[in-house]
């Protein structure tokens, strides 16, 4: 029988659980005063006083638990960028509160209120396929009946389809007006990653070519305290196909890049599709000469993604071979 109190049997683990305590002991003092939970826990997490791991726990005791939001989930349809309108919609919505968490398939649960403008910028995107959860309470105990409704309108508007009357849901909230997030009571700071020792680049390329002019610095993430995702950027493909050969020099980029900076992720795309295995891309035929395939970066302190960028285009074309020059068992060092 597992023994439910193993965890602080340690001082080590009584401390992380009593640090954990006394963070949601303050989130449920935020809340009560009229605080979203999406912005407190957005706010601890710029100052690195939350781990990713807690987000769902945190959810599960406050909001269903304790505080018994109603919650609907569904997996995207289709990609989505645009939440001007979701924002500007639920932002009317006075009689409820309302938190999105998306459920990232690299970066874990991101939390959102809808009603913020930068905290879906923070987002950028949420992809096929790709999980999220809808919670949802209105101020007033007589109005706990819109709910089931306001859940499928957000639903709907999160899709990028046009809900129903929402006119039910607009009016002002009765909770107090909600307090900045204060500092919660004191609990250890993640440790940041290590970081492993630069490499130089590849000689071969290290002159600037066309290809090096064409790719573009990228965008500054947006503010907050989520992990960050940059804009998908497009790769052409040069080569008469991306063919095996190309396959294993994208493969050995993406090690490459990963190892100088280990808490990045690449996500590569193609034909509106996620590629989570980039042998998947070499089917003869599958991809050819003049497709693009797409690749973003997320993490929390994006770096290398226009070099990035030059070496999967070098990769994708005729000069794949760069790429595969390496010792058996040992990362190629481009980064």
């Amino acid at each position: 029988m597992i023994n439910d109190y193993m965890s602080l049997s340690t001082r080590r683990g009584f401390n992380k659980s009593l640090g954990h305590f006394r963070l949601v002991t303050s989130i449920v003092q935020q809340m009560n005063g009229g605080s979203n939970l999406a912005e407190i826990v957005d706010d601890l997490e710029k100052k690195k006083e939350v781990e990713k791991s807690q987000i769902g726990p945190i959810l599960n005791a406050i909001v269903i638990d304790r505080m018994d939001y109603r919650t609907l989930s569904f997996n995207m349809p289709s990609d989505n960028g645009a939440f001007d309108g979701v924002c500007a919609e639920t932002q009317r919505w006075g009689k409820l509160d309302v938190i999105v968490a998306y459920h990232h398939p690299q970066l874990g649960i991101s939390l959102v209120n809808p009603k913020l403008k930068s905290h879906w910028e923070s987002i950028r995107e949420i992809n096929r396929e790709e999980l999220i959860v809808l919670y949802m309470k209105a101020s007033l105990e007589s109005d706990r009946a819109l709910e089931p409704d306001a859940l499928e309108a957000l639903r709907d508007l999160v899709m990028g389809k046009t809900p129903k009357d929402t006119s039910r849901f607009v009016g002002q909230a009765s909770r107090p007006a909600a307090q900045p997030a204060s500092r919660p009571a004191a609990m250890p700071s993640p440790q940041a990653a290590a970081q492993p020792a630069p490499a130089p680049s590849i000689s071969t390329l290290a002159g600037k070519g066309q290809e090096e002019d064409a790719a573009p610095a990228p965008a500054a993430p947006a503010g907050g305290g989520k992990r960050k995702v940059t804009p998908k950027y497009s790769i052409q493909v040069t080569n008469e196909l991306f063919h095996n050969g190309n396959v294993e020099a994208w493969k050995n980029i993406v090690e490459s890049y990963k190892a100088k900076y280990s808490g990045l992720e690449v996500h590569i795309f193609h034909d509106g599709q996620k590629v989570n295995n980039i042998n998947a891309l070499f089917k003869w035929g599958k991809v050819k000469h003049g497709d693009a395939i797409l690749f973003s970066v997320s993490g929390d302190d994006i770096k290398g993604v226009a070099k990035l960028q030059r070496y999967l285009f070098e990769g994708a074309s005729q000069r794949y071979y760069n790429f595969l020059k390496k010792d058996v068992n040992k990362i190629i060092t481009l980064f």
